[in-house]
């Protein structure tokens, strides 16, 4: 199939292309500098070489700003290197590198603290990001092209369009693109080999044509590893072309003119790894600093990492711990099933097209072996690893889906590309967005006041309910600054129920706030406390408190007049897994004892002075009661009493659960014990069928 072009087809392609860098523009805007997926260790190996001229010599035991990236071939972070030498090597790199001690990478279920480095990012460094992130753009921009070209081999201009749409609106695509990461090279010249492969498939062997796909190997090997994946289908591909057209001659000068162009462009870089580290890639050295694999790997670990490598694949930014919603992963998910049935009705259809298919398909499987086998020897389970090979991967899907899906195929990316255009604003942007200043405390807030140094807590946000194991608790605490710190500080929250159950430390803002660098003013702060702990079932509270990150030092909170507070606690509620214990067999059982309709007593212990009582919740209350225990004399006159709350409050009670409550009473013989429930805001007592609301124990043991 000759590729023919027109207004028609050059059209819609260029709009796509507009539509892509446009994208890509803007997820460059929303993601701070040094934020997007391992940026800051790619970029820090762009610095190397532009302040030095020099590669680094990898040592596990030596932490750099480049790791493991220190271990990947060179040739992305040279190009990027010399555009900004072009324009200045940024004086303020070490400013802009300070870490968030905060950051919670790889957890995008936890709120705040998204950010590794803190910002504002100095205006030196942000330019030179800038300007990597634009050349990658660039490299993006030709891997479109190259996806484009390799379908219109295969297929007409319509799928063609459809595969390089796949390409372009895919999130994580637009999210890699847009970031100093040298996937972006690798693909790009990756994608131009397949696209060459095809054409000599067509038309060939041409001598101009081999020595172009040799350079462009020797390129992308010398650029990642995921550059000499492709090279056994090249040579396959160059085989079968061979035996058709019967020319030896054009599969010699395709394999001389690749080793040579490899040994030279890219061999010494090979000859180093031997030299420095006694392996020709480099790969256990770059495992070593990367993080070696704990504990053995197998289908049952690829199995259970394989949420994150799909997620990855569509969507999964910042430093590993930014997702989209779920539907949108699932929706891919039937995207995917759909074209995986698709390209094999297709394959039906198509006998004459199966050579082709089985290339694209071998050089899936490739490379989903080499992501394996790196997998295995550190923790890298992320689809975007495939993203070498999209000139194989979008071919694929764009022919499955347009075989069953017809025209409605392109119903795919226009989906995509609504979510693309949201997630930069809806996603990204909120991620890293810091707090902005209040004009008042919200009437939502409860007022509360604690002065730690510089900064006041005058307002907090709970909504106090039941909590168990594994919940996160949200709050919100206001803070009015009066004037920025010497040090910055960190704020600290502790989930305390019986024991500590939970605790969040960040900068405030959710790490996005510096209290070095913040201005006066009234700033809402919101936080999900996970609770990772455990505790006997109680009240639940938050405590609030700051430090000294360099020192470790706290700050004393004092009240409106200067008083020191021993703790600053904010009512979260209660925490407690629902549990119904049996009783003792030293217990007495009690039956039909009700309290309220809601509470029932189920049986009583007397051991001298201490009283223990079993409770059923029958149904929730919406106060808190406290249970009183009164000694009557014959008289009934109150001589004693051991009135105590339960250690959960009431209120927080969950249906078909049973409480014990502890009490210390003082009585002689013939005295009575009556026990029952009242509220102590008012004294009134739950209603029971004995007089005056009390039941009578017969405590004579």
């Amino acid at each position: 199939m000759t590729l023919r072009w027109s207004p028609s087809h050059t059209i819609p392609l260029i709009g796509l292309l507009s539509a892509f860098i446009i994208l890509a523009a803007i997820y460059a805007w929303a993601t701070p500098p040094l934020e997007a997926s391992d940026e800051l260790w790619h970029f820090g190996m762009v610095m190397q070489l532009a302040q030095t001229g020099d590669l680094p010599v990898q040592d596990a035991n030596v932490e750099t700003i480049w790791q493991q990236e220190g271990s990947q071939p060179p040739l992305y972070y040279a190009v990027i290197a010399v555009v900004i030498r072009l324009t200045g090597i940024p004086a303020d790199f070490d400013a802009a590198i300070q870490p968030n001690p905060h950051a919670q990478a790889g957890q995008p279920a936890n709120v705040g603290n998204k950010n590794l480095v803190l910002h504002p990012t100095p205006p030196e460094t942000t330019r030179a990001v800038l300007l990597g992130r634009m050349t990658s753009i660039l490299f993006s921009t030709i891997t479109l092209i190259a996806v484009y070209l390799t379908t219109r081999v295969l297929a007409p201009h319509r799928i063609a369009l459809l595969a390089a749409a796949l390409t372009a609106f895919n999130p994580m695509f637009i999210f890699i693109s847009a970031s100093v990461n040298n996937d972006n090279l690798v693909t790009a010249l990756n994608s131009l080999v397949i696209w060459q492969m095809f054409v000599f498939m067509r038309d060939g062997f041409s001598t101009r044509r081999s020595l172009l796909i040799a350079i462009l190997v020797a390129c992308a090997s010398l650029t990642k590893l995921s550059g000499l994946v492709i090279v056994p289908v090249i040579a396959l591909a160059a085989l079968l072309t061979a035996y058709r057209r019967r020319d030896t001659k054009g599969i010699f000068i395709l394999g001389a003119a690749m080793l040579v162009a490899w040994l030279g462009i890219a061999g010494w870089w090979f000859l180093r790894n031997v030299q420095l580290y006694g392996e020709l890639f480099g790969t256990r050295t770059m495992a070593a600093v990367a993080g070696e694999r704990l504990g053995g790997f197998d289908l049952a670990t690829l199995l259970s990492e394989f949420e994150g490598f799909r997620i990855a694949f569509w969507g999964w930014f910042g430093a590993v711990n930014i997702i989209i919603s779920p539907i949108f992963y699932v929706t891919m998910d039937v995207v995917t099933l759909i074209a995986v049935i698709g390209a094999l009705v297709y394959w039906q259809q198509q006998p004459t097209q199966r050579v082709r298919l089985s290339l694209l398909l071998l050089t899936v499987m490739l490379a989903a072996g080499a992501v394996i086998a790196w997998t295995a020897q550190t923790y890298a389970s992320q689809g975007r690893l495939l993203f070498p090979y999209l000139a194989a991967i979008s071919p694929l899907l764009a022919l499955g889906l347009s075989a069953l899906l017809r025209r409605a195929a392109l119903a795919v990316p226009t989906v995509m590309l609504v979510v693309a255009a949201l997630v930069p604003f809806a996603v990204l942007q909120p991620a890293y967005a810091s707090p902005i200043p209040l004009g008042a405390l919200p009437t939502s807030a409860s007022p509360i006041y604690a002065r730690y140094g510089d900064v006041e807590l005058v307002g907090y946000e709970l909504s106090p309910r039941r909590f168990g194991p594994g919940d996160t608790i949200p709050v919100t605490v206001y803070w009015r600054v009066l004037q920025p710190t010497e040090q910055d500080l960190s704020l600290w929250l502790h989930a305390v129920a019986e024991s500590e159950i939970g605790k969040v430390d960040s900068y405030p803002g959710g790490g996005t706030l510096r209290t070095s660098t913040w201005e006066p003013g009234l700033y809402a702060d919101t936080y999900a406390i996970p609770i990772d702990g455990d505790s006997p079932r109680s009240n639940l509270r938050i405590q609030v408190g700051w430090q000294d990150n360099v020192t470790q030092t706290l700050v004393t909170p004092t009240d409106e007049d200067g008083n020191p507070l021993s703790s600053v606690m904010l009512d979260a509620g209660a925490f407690g897994a629902a549990e119904t214990p049996g009783l003792p067999n030293d217990v007495r059982a009690v039956d039909d004892v009700l309290f309220g309709e809601a509470i029932a007593l189920r049986g009583y212990q007397v051991e001298g002075d201490r009283l223990s009582l079993w409770w059923d919740a029958l149904s929730p209350l919406p106060q808190d009661y406290t249970v009183f225990v009164q000694i009557l004399d014959a008289a009934n006159t109150v001589i004693s009493q051991g009135d105590a709350p339960p250690t959960l409050p009431t209120s927080f009670w969950l249906a078909g659960e049973r409480f014990v409550t502890h009490h210390t009473i003082v009585r002689s013989i013939g005295d009575r014990l009556i026990i029952g429930w009242y509220n102590p805001t008012d004294s009134a007592r739950l209603q029971t069928n004995h007089p005056d609301n009390a039941y009578v124990l017969d405590a004579s043991d």
